[in-house]
């Protein structure tokens, strides 16, 4: 995405823009994977940025606060990774060694769920779907 849909986001979410801010998020957008702090940090210093780790990390957290991004504990995975949110329904790939996401473009599981709501009288609102496992090139390397 461009530079204004990070400042839009921030703006819609009531945060003050700084630059901090507006550069990660604007990595999420730009790479749409599931980073670490640990793996943004490193990759915005590589970019010439100078943020401290403590930084990133604070700022990971108010952009989840604020719904911006989400986080995730992938099984195998020894630090939580963060992605955009998502505000629609849409289902992943997750590799669980590099954070490479494929983004699905069927749900799997709508028959099923329906078969839930009916049996259990449940009416469902949202769910999430996410798999885990190893991209095509980690699983050779």
């Amino acid at each position: 995405m461009e530079h204004k849909d990070a400042v839009t986001l921030l703006k819609n979410a009531g945060l003050k823009i700084t630059r901090q801010r507006q550069v990660i998020l604007e990595l999420f957008l730009d790479t749409k994977q599931h980073l670490s702090a640990e793996e943004v940090f490193l990759t915005l210093k590589d970019k010439g940025e100078d943020f401290g780790l403590a930084t990133v990390y604070r700022t990971l957290a108010v952009l989840e606060e604020q719904g911006i991004l989400d986080k995730s504990d992938a099984p195998g995975s020894a630090s939580q990774r963060y992605f955009p949110a998502a505000h629609e329904h849409q289902h992943q790939l997750i590799c669980t060694r590099c954070g490479k996401v494929i983004y699905l473009d069927e749900c799997p599981a709508e028959e099923y769920l329906h078969r839930l709501a009916e049996h259990y009288g449940f009416q469902i609102t949202g769910h999430s779907f996410q798999i885990y496992g190893l991209c095509p090139g980690c699983r050779e390397g």
